[in-house]
C-alpha cells in the first residue's frame, strides 16, 4: 500500500499530492523547488498558514470567545513569514531586542506586539515602550521599577500583565518545581507581589499571564490553568481593587481529542471535534466562571504554523549494519539512510516524542514499507532522528531509496529556523515560501562559508592579498 492510501487524509489537508510520482505541495513539484534552491531545504505554504489562523479564529467565533492570537516569534522570526502572518491581522509576541526590531521591521505595529520574556533589560523597555507594545509581561519587580521610571518621564501609564506560576498538578506526573522552572510568580506569592506593584506609579495592571505551554502533559491543562488565573483576577479585584481584563493563557493548545476524558455519552460528539474547537469550547467554560469583562491572548506558534512547513532533504548514503547474537549470528540488519540534514538543522527536543513522517518525494507511488534509521551529516553518534513511525526510531520508506532521492519531513514548521546550528561547521538550511498565488519565493538563503567565519575574529581577516594557505574570504 502506497503513501497515496495510507496517509491521504494527512496530504490532502495540507493542499499534498502526488503527481507524476512525485511529491508536490499547494500544486509545486518538491523535487524540482529541491533541484532549484538545494537541499536541505525548508519550505512553507502560506495558504497553509493563512488556513491554520482562520481555523482557530472560526472556533472561537463558534463559541462566542473574546479571543486575539499573537505569534510568538521563538517559533519563528523570518521576515517573510512574518509578513505572511501580519497579513492576517492577528499579533506577535516577543521576547528580546532582536525580535522586537523583527517584528517593527515585518510591519506590525506597536499596538499589535506582547513583550513577554525571561529577561526584558531597562533598554528594551524603554524602546518597547517608545514603539507602544500593547502590554508587557513581568514577573520580576526591579522590571516594574525600571517600568515605573520609564512611564513617569513619558508622562503615560505603563500597561503590564502579571506572568504567574500556576502550579499545575496532574496524577502520575511530576509538574515543574521552582528548581526547573525559572519563569513566573508563585500564585500563593501573587498577592503580595501585586500589592508591592501597585506602589510604583504609572502602573497599570492589566492581568495575568500563564504560560500554559510549560505544562504539557494532560488535556485539562488548560482548563485547570484557567480556572486558577480566575480565581486570582478575582482576588486581585477583590482585595486590591484590581480590575483586570486580559488572561494570557500562553503556548500551545494541549487539546488531543483521544485523550480527553469525556463520559461515554459524549464521546461520539467529541470525536467530531477537532482540537481548535476543543480549545474554544474550554475557554467558553471559562467565562461562565467570571461574571466580569475578559478578553483571553493566546500565542500557539506550533498550532499556527509546524503544519505549513516541511523539510526537504536529500539521500547521501545507504547503509545496512548486522546485528548479531553472542555467538555472531545475525538477528537483524538495519538499514540506514544517510541525509544531508542533521539535528543541526531539524532539532529533536528531549522528552517531547512526536510520530513525525518522513516522505520519499523522489519515489512517492511507492509502497512505504521498508523500516530505515535516518541520521545525519554530523560526525556525532547521536545525530539521527529517534521520533520515528509509532513511536519507534524507523521511518516507513519505498524499499528502494538510492543516494540522491529527496526525503520530506511533514509538519517541520516551527521553532526550527531558531534552533538551527552550525554545529560542524554545516551551512544552516535555507527556506522557500509558496505564495497563495503560486509562485515560490527564497525567504531564506542557505548560510555561505562567509557567514561561517564573519563572527570570528583572527589576523589577517582582512587582507585583501592572501597568505600562503589563508582563505580568501
Amino acid at each position: 500500500m502506497g503513501i497515496a492510501m495510507v496517509l491521504f487524509d494527512k496530504l490532502a489537508r495540507r493542499n499534498m499530492l502526488i503527481r507524476n510520482g512525485r511529491l508536490t505541495m499547494d500544486d509545486v513539484d518538491l523535487e524540482a523547488l529541491a533541484d532549484r534552491f538545494g537541499t536541505p531545504l525548508y519550505v512553507y505554504s502560506e495558504s497553509h498558514l493563512w488556513r491554520n489562523v482562520r481555523q482557530l479564529h472560526d472556533a472561537f467565533h463558534y463559541e462566542h470567545v473574546p479571543a486575539d492570537l499573537f505569534f510568538p516569534l521563538r517559533a519563528s522570526s523570518n521576515l517573510a513569514l512574518l509578513q505572511a502572518i501580519g497579513r492576517t491581522g492577528i499579533g506577535v509576541e516577543v521576547g528580546s531586542m532582536g525580535e522586537l526590531k523583527k517584528a517593527l521591521t515585518a510591519g506590525f505595529s506597536g499596538e499589535r506586539i506582547l513583550l513577554a520574556g525571561a529577561d526584558r533589560p531597562p533598554e528594551l523597555l524603554s524602546y518597547a515602550l517608545e514603539r507602544g507594545v500593547r502590554a508587557i509581561s513581568t514577573d520580576s519587580l526591579s522590571e516594574i521599577e525600571t517600568l515605573s521610571t520609564l512611564g513617569t518621564r513619558m508622562a503615560r501609564p505603563v500597561d503590564i500583565l502579571l506572568e504567574v506560576d500556576p502550579v499545575l498538578s496532574f496524577p502520575n506526573h511530576r509538574p515543574p518545581t521552582p528548581y526547573y522552572l525559572k519563569s513566573g510568580i508563585d500564585r500563593h506569592d501573587l498577592l503580595s507581589f501585586a500589592e508591592q506593584t501597585l506602589t510604583y506609579p504609572s502602573i497599570r495592571i492589566r492581568g495575568l499571564h500563564v504560560q500554559v505551554g510549560t505544562y504539557r502533559w494532560k488535556p485539562e491543562t488548560l482548563r485547570q490553568a484557567g480556572e486558577i488565573a480566575l480565581e486570582l483576577l478575582e482576588q486581585l479585584r477583590t482585595r486590591l481593587g484590581v480590575d483586570g481584563d486580559v488572561l494570557f493563557l500562553g503556548g500551545e493548545l494541549p487539546l488531543p481529542v483521544q485523550e480527553l476524558d469525556l463520559p461515554s455519552s459524549d464521546e461520539a460528539a467529541a470525536a467530531e471535534l477537532d482540537q481548535d474547537l476543543l480549545a474554544a469550547r474550554t475557554l467558553a467554560g471559562l467565562l461562565t466562571q467570571y461574571d466580569r469583562p475578559l478578553r483571553f491572548v493566546l500565542s500557539p506558534g506550533e498550532r499556527l504554523i509546524a503544519n505549513a512547513g516541511l523539510l526537504l532533504t536529500t539521500v547521501r548514503q545507504v547503509k545496512s549494519k548486522s546485528i548479531r547474537d553472542e555467538e555472531g549470528n545475525v538477528t537483524d540488519i538495519v538499514r540506514w539512510l544517510i541525509v544531508d540534514a542533521g539535528l543541526n538543522i531539524l532539532p529533536q527536543w528531549p522528552g517531547e516524542p512526536s510520530d513525525r513522517v518522513a516522505l520519499s518525494v523522489t519515489r512517492a507511488e511507492r509502497t512505504h514499507d521498508v523500516p530505515f534509521k535516518i541520521g545525519g551529516p554530523l560526525y556525532d553518534h547521536r545525530d539521527y532522528f529517534r521520533d520515528g513511525t509509532q513511536g519507534s526510531e524507523y521511518y516507513l520508506l519505498p524499499g528502494n531509496t538510492r543516494p540522491g532521492d529527496r526525503l520530506a519531513f511533514l509538519d517541520t514548521g516551527a521553532y526550527v529556523l531558531e534552533y538551527m546550528s552550525e554545529a560542524n561547521s554545516f551551512p544552516r538550511a535555507g527556506a522557500a515560501m509558496i505564495r497563495t498565488s503560486g509562485q515560490v519565493q527564497l525567504i531564506r538563503h542557505h548560510d555561505t562559508f562567509r557567514q561561517l567565519v564573519d563572527c570570528d575574529v583572527f589576523p589577517g581577516k582582512y587582507r585583501k592579498e592572501p597568505r600562503p594557505h589563508q582563505v580568501d574570504l
